[in-house]
């Protein structure tokens, strides 16, 4: 077992929520080839994380979104999201669509 600092993060939605998102969701690029499956780290991996400030790390044994396509028809797009990051959009998105009273 891992040592306690580097334990699984409980995740707070399901596998398919996590898959249902999409985070490039109004990006203007044609994306085809698209795979987008949930991982279990099995080494250190940078956190895209859509700020652009990619300044964490996804550990392993963590439990993270991976995404890959052809974009625009001249790259292939690998990107690796921690399901922290995930949790942060979703949670996002929820209080927006919540009725303001």
């Amino acid at each position: 077992m891992p040592p306690p600092d580097q334990l699984p993060i409980q995740q707070k939605y399901s596998d398919a929520d996590y898959l249902a998102y999409d985070p490039f969701q109004g990006d203007e690029a044609e994306i085809i080839l698209r795979t987008v499956k949930i991982r279990t780290a099995r080494k250190r991996h940078l956190c895209f994380t859509l700020t652009g400030k990619q300044d964490h790390h996804i550990e392993p044994g963590q439990r993270y979104r991976h995404e890959r396509a052809r974009v625009d028809s001249s790259f292939w797009g690998e990107y690796r999201l921690c399901l922290s990051c995930i949790d942060k959009w979703i949670n996002q998105g929820a209080e927006e669509q919540e009725p303001t009273r």
